[in-house]
């Protein structure tokens, strides 16, 4: 049973959290949003990293991947790891440039595998990182990106310290967020996942990551957060007021599945196909899209990048990951459209 607030709309009530109140007959601008296509209130997007899983080993791998993306013609937001390749990052800015899509360049990895860690209580280690994330600023603008997103380091080992950790990657934050102001600018997202299950990171929460925003904005900076569906389910979330609560730094979602069984082989955040053994299907998603709708996250303005995280496997093809999550996103937007007309 996913973790939702318990909403009951076809009597008309919304129950969540132990108070009931009358809920009013979606706004004549949020019926309208559900007549009109996906694409038209947020932008589909495609996380190269799971779909072409190594694609940064070799350099045109990512380009391809880019191009092959376009041809598919129903994605319009991008997301990749480092590109160690300057030609290659000039090409993918130039061509992303011509079609008008955004790319959210991920540090994680290239923090990850040289062993940095923005929450490291080892404050040497801490500015090493700060240092190099703002280095891959600069990368990330090479590759034409307008997002750039890091995550916490590993949680520390003893539990108690953890907060300490957040407090760190907060002092690591801004001036990350200084560095990204200078032009051409760079929005900076930081991604909560687990604490306790699987990836095990220092930011876990949707509420920490709002206050490291609002930490953010009392300097004058900003930062945004993204939220995904399997780290917040892990953590024990309801998906709902997640999403809820993280709106006003909202800068993107992630729908991943996830299986919350503790004696299951895939416990954990291992990015599956929506459905079974995982806890989020396309219905799933479809109620998480008419929160979206209702709180103003999706929009004919806004048009938020909303990904799929659905990593290939070895017997996969790429255009299989690609269709899967493309399928994913139109048939949740579908049973909307559908409960519109109903309605």
């Amino acid at each position: 049973m996913l973790a939702f607030g318990t909403c009951c709309r076809s009597a008309g009530w919304r129950i969540r959290s132990g108070h009931d109140e009358r809920a009013e007959s979606p706004s004549t601008a949020e019926a309208r949003s559900l007549t009109k296509q996906l694409s038209e209130v947020a932008r589909p997007g495609i996380l190269i990293s799971n779909t072409w899983p190594t694609s940064r080993e070799r350099p045109g791998d990512t380009l391809a991947a880019v191009e092959a993306v376009l041809c598919h013609g129903f994605f319009e937001a991008f997301q990749t790891v480092e590109i160690p390749y300057p030609d290659e990052r000039r090409a993918i800015a130039s061509l992303l440039r011509q079609e008008g899509y955004p790319l959210t360049y991920c540090l994680t990895r290239v923090l990850n595998e040289a062993g940095l860690n923005l929450s490291d209580l080892d404050e040497e280690n801490r500015r090493q990182s700060v240092e190099r994330a703002i280095r891959g600023l600069d990368e990330a603008r090479e590759a034409g990106a307008s997002q750039v997103s890091v995550i916490s380091g590993p949680r520390p080992a003893d539990p108690a310290q953890r907060a300490e950790a957040v407090r760190q990657l907060g002092k690591s934050l801004l001036p990350i967020c200084r560095a990204a102001q200078a032009e051409p600018a760079l929005g900076l997202i930081v991604e909560p996942l687990d604490s306790n299950v699987h990836k095990k990171c220092s930011l876990g929460l949707t509420a920490e990551a709002v206050a490291l925003c609002q930490a953010a904005a009392r300097e004058g900076l900003s930062l945004s957060v993204c939220v995904d569906t399997a780290h917040a389910l892990l953590n024990g979330e309801d998906l709902l007021e997640s999403l809820a609560l993280a709106r006003p730094y909202l800068a993107e979602y992630h729908y991943c599945n996830c299986v919350l069984d503790p004696a299951h082989p895939f416990y954990g955040d291992w990015h599956l196909p929506f459905g079974p053994p995982g806890v989020v299907d396309v219905a799933a998603i479809a109620r998480l899209m008419r929160e979206s709708v209702e709180i103003g996250f999706f929009g004919p303005e806004s048009r938020p990048p909303i990904f799929c995280e659905v990593l290939k496997r070895a017997q996969d093809e790429p255009h299989q990951v690609m269709q899967h999550c493309h399928d994913s996103l139109e048939q949740a937007w579908a049973m909307l459209a559908q409960e519109g007309e109903a309605g």
